[in-house]
């Protein structure tokens, strides 16, 4: 298996998260940069097309690569490995990216109590 191409889909967007569950140190909760792609790759002899996005965790520098979408025929260990290939192919212009960008595009994640309350 092997990444034939790479193309970014949109510019790094930067989420947001308040203070109060920043420091509960959960990474679904925490402040994050992430940028989308496209991939080909080959696995055996079959050319496919994914989709995927790359985040980087602001407090604690973690890199994350996330696959979009099912890919069928593959278990745990192959995505595990598309993963890791993925991750050497992107992750050095994913940052690249972050350095370069001049506007900024937010989104701010706020208030994640029940709805339910006082009833």
């Amino acid at each position: 298996m092997y990444i034939d191409s790479i193309r970014f889909t949109d510019p790094p967007v930067h989420h947001q998260f308040p203070p109060l569950y920043e420091n509960l140190g959960l990474p679904e909760v925490s402040s994050f940069i992430e940028q989308k792609y496209e991939f080909d790759f080959t696995a055996g002899k079959t050319k496919r097309t994914g989709h995927g996005s790359i985040r980087i965790y602001k407090q604690s520098g973690e890199l994350k690569v996330i696959i979009s979408e099912k890919l069928t025929g593959f278990g745990p260990k192959r995505l595990e490995k598309l993963a890791s290939l993925l991750m050497e192919e992107v992750k050095e212009r994913f940052i690249s990216n972050i350095e370069a960008e001049t506007k900024t595009r937010k989104v701010y994640h706020m208030h994640f109590g029940r709805n339910d309350r006082g009833k």
